[in-house]
């Protein structure tokens, strides 16, 4: 090569990695401008008095505040500092704005959403509370909007989504609440469509056997058993629909959830009460929660409260005050229906007690990113919006308790002022949030559970199925008094627990209704971990939280060894045999057999049941087994013990046909996705898969971003709820008075920037199990704000 060549492109490649080294050069500077600040003095106009807050290594923030209002106003600066693209994605999840940040992809779930006007209701909250919760509201907006104006540049994701970020508005508040509400209920009736699809198209005897009103699992802290069906004469229908229908293969316990317990101090080291709480939700980065402790005075009196935070909101969702300790599970109980309209003759209106009536129609602007705004109308009822149709085309309305000014308040904040069990149930009681398993201790040493949230009186139908309140026969009268919500305060065994599933029977169950129970495995595994010891401390409530030992697939695993292994001709059915003798009956990180037994067993569900989703899709698309299996492990497992012939799957000609398809396709899969199930282990399965919601779709973002992919213990179906991307949100135990005992755990960390000197701080801990405090360690970064012009 000529030497002028030679010198040209050495000149070209130098100039290349020069604008290479300046363009990531700049990215990185670019960083470093949108960290939030953690020392010096920042003034904020609006501010009554000085606020000071204080960050430990971890990053967890301690207020220090002269008013619960200055204190909001903080809270609200340091969340927009820390997370504000993450509060934006709660206000947007619920007001159906994604599009305006994601274009066209986020198009379908903005419609879906619209139908509720959840923008609209949030509004209509603000203006209806007492006027000092909006007060604190506002306070808390202005911190927002000066916690984003102060930082020197937008985060990240507004640079790569090529976007701008849109100030905070008070009513976005109660929208981050709203949000919740999404994800932990059901917004579009998927449930009540599907059981009522169920009981119309099946035999009266199978219908009844594969919707049980109870299990072997059920452990309700008032011991009420609800019992299984016996196996039917009635077969499976036939369907002329042949095809294979894909099954998510993921366990029932995979939904939304959490655990929660109390001891009494008759069972503590003191004489207060211990509380345990571990949220279940999709795991992310950065966590959900922000760590914080308020510190404020209040009628000439000085408060403390320790726990976790919501970005979007001023509240302490779960923690403890020094005197009342509380935590949440969803209840998932039954707070929306359906109602079947009918129609006159030109279809334009519905028929209701008064007669018939036109529909409302409400417009909706959609703003889209790069696209034209789209325009679509809302069809309303006097009952809710219309959200679906039947098989028969019929229109169907959603009556839920979040179009309710009932839905949202900011009662939670209660709670930071309530000293006694009692008076915390008071305030739950009154909350305007998706309904909850409140679960308390005080240090006094007593505990008690009741719903916090919403709870309709029906009158006139089974809220568990498709209704027709057309003649007024029907209907909901109004929401229950906070005196007539069920209570249970100090039992007799000073223990309580939820995880999910049915929490009590008898009248208080009436009231509360069946959303969709998880099964009781996780529960009753609880329970009986409990009552396992006379006395209890943190490190033995974690020790529970951490439990994850195998008991409801140990039946399985014994099925296995005994009925399935001995029949089948897999030609690696002596391996599968080895691990499954050597297996340590738990979610082990190191176990195999634990991961062919889980495996086995959901693969053998979806064939079980694919005769009955076969049918069921027939009617109708909208046919969600997923709304509706929790229950099924009881069928299922008689199905497969008792092996009754007119319950066999169409697609086979005996059981042992299918169970040899089972354990077969089972282990394929795990080749196809792993390489070879023989190397594999439960942990490397299960390993951690954490991210930033951005990572999948921006090259080499996740390498600065995720959370390092390290094997996971625990799974479904066990105290210890660990799933690569989903699981416990938080993990704390503490007795109120005692806090410098206590335990937290949380997943991420506290940071939403990847270069904050914390980020990824506490995440190792909660991963491996390693007990870490709740209190504030030693001050890292002192930050000062004072009122300013």
């Amino acid at each position: 090569m000529p030497a002028a060549k030679t010198k040209l492109l050495k000149s070209l490649l130098l100039g290349l990695t020069a604008l290479l080294i300046i363009m990531l050069l700049s990215a990185y500077l670019l960083l470093r401008a949108s960290l939030p600040k953690l020392d010096g003095e920042q003034a904020l106009p609006g501010l009554g008095q000085t606020v000071d807050v204080m960050r430990d290594a971890g990053g967890m923030a301690v207020f220090t505040a002269h008013s619960r209002q200055d204190l909001a106003h903080a809270v609200g600066f340091v969340h927009a500092q820390e997370r504000f693209f993450q509060m934006d994605l709660l206000r947007r999840n619920s007001a159906g704005e994604l599009s305006g940040l994601f274009g066209a992809a986020a198009l379908k779930r903005d419609k879906e959403i619209r139908l509720h006007r959840f923008r609209d209701r949030a509004q209509l909250a603000l203006q209806t509370m007492p006027a000092q919760h909006r007060e604190v509201i506002e306070a808390y907006t202005h911190g927002v909007n000066q916690g984003l104006e102060a930082l020197a540049a937008r985060s990240f994701e507004y640079y790569l989504l090529g976007a701008e970020p849109v100030p905070w508005q008070p009513s976005d508040t109660m929208l981050a609440l709203y949000s919740m509400y999404l994800d932990l209920q059901h917004h579009d009736g998927r449930r009540d469509l599907s059981l009522t699809l169920m009981k119309s198209y099946l035999p009266e005897d199978l219908y009844a056997f594969l919707h049980p009103p109870g299990s072997q699992w059920d452990a309700p802290i008032d011991g009420s058993i609800l019992a299984t069906n016996p196996l039917p004469t009635s077969g499976w229908p036939t369907s002329q629909n042949k095809e294979l229908v894909m099954l998510d293969g993921s366990p029932e316990d995979r939904t939304i959830g959490s655990n929660n317990w109390a001891v009494g101090g008759a069972l503590s080291p003191y004489q207060a009460g211990i509380l345990a709480d571990d949220m279940h939700l999709g795991l992310r980065v950065p966590n959900i929660w922000f760590k914080a402790q308020f510190n404020w005075q209040q009628n000439g009196q000085q408060h403390q409260v320790t726990g976790v935070t919501l970005p979007g909101t001023p509240l302490m969702v779960v923690g403890s005050n020094g005197k009342l300790a509380w935590g949440f599970t969803n209840s998932y109980g039954d707070w929306s229906d359906l109602i079947r309209l009918k129609l006159n003759e030109n279809g334009d209106q519905y028929l209701t007690p008064a007669g018939y009536q036109p529909f409302t129609f409400v417009s909706q602007q959609i703003d889209i990113k790069d696209a034209p705004t789209q325009t679509i109308q809302v069809k309303e009822t006097i009952w809710g919006p219309v959200v679906s149709e039947d098989e028969h085309g019929n229109p169907l309305a959603l009556r839920w308790v979040a179009h309710d000014q009932q839905g949202a308040n900011m009662n939670l904040i209660g709670l930071e002022l309530a000293h006694t069990v009692e008076q915390g149930a008071d305030v739950g009681n009154t909350m305007g949030i998706p309904a909850q398993n409140l679960m308390m201790a005080d240090s006094q040493g007593n505990i008690g559970w009741t719903i916090a949230g919403p709870m309709p009186v029906r009158f006139g139908f089974d809220s568990r199925y498709i209704a027709d309140w057309s003649d007024g026969s029907a209907g909901w009268s109004g929401y229950l008094e906070s005196n007539d919500y069920p209570r249970v305060i100090n039992p007799a065994h000073h223990r309580l627990w939820t995880a999910n599933a049915r929490v009590v029977g008898g009248q208080m169950y009436d009231k509360i209704g069946d959303g969709g129970y998880a099964l009781g495995a996780r529960n009753q595994q609880i329970r009986d971990d409990l009552f396992a010891k006379d006395s209890l401390n943190e490190q033995d409530l974690l020790d529970i939280q951490l439990d994850n030992r195998a008991v409801f697939l140990t039946p399985w695993h014994d099925f296995m060894l005994k009925t399935v292994l001995p029949a089948s001709q897999h030609p690696q059915k002596a391996l599968v045999i080895e691990a499954l003798q050597n297996w340590t009956a738990s979610a082990a990180e190191d176990d195999l057999g634990y991961l062919l037994v889980r495996q086995f067993r959901l693969n053998l569900r979806d064939k079980v049941f694919q005769d009955l989703n076969r049918l069921m899709l027939a009617h109708s698309p909208r046919f969600n087994f997923n709304a509706v299996r929790n229950q099924m492990e009881a069928p299922l497992w008689l199905m497969v013990s008792q092996q009754p012939q007119n319950l066999l799957p169409s697609d086979y000609d005996s059981w042992t046909e299918l169970f040899n398809a089972a354990l077969t396709d089972s282990l394929a899969k795990l080749d196809k996705d792993f390489g070879d199930w023989r190397t594999l282990t439960w942990g490397q399965f299960n390993a951690v898969d954490i991210r930033h919601p951005m990572s999948a779709f921006v090259p080499l973002l996740g390498e600065l971003t995720d959370m390092p992919k390290l094997p996971l213990a625990g799974d479904s179906f066990m105290p210890r709820v660990a799933q690569s991307s989903s699981g416990a949100s938080q993990r704390l135990v503490v007795a109120p008075g005692h806090e410098d005992k206590a335990i937290f755990h949380m997943p991420s960390s506290q940071a939403g920037h990847p270069l904050s000197p914390y980020f990824g701080v506490g995440h190792e801990a909660w991963r491996s199990g390693q007990p870490t405090g709740l209190l504030p360690q030693a001050t890292r970064y002192q930050l000062r704000l004072i009122p300013g012009e």
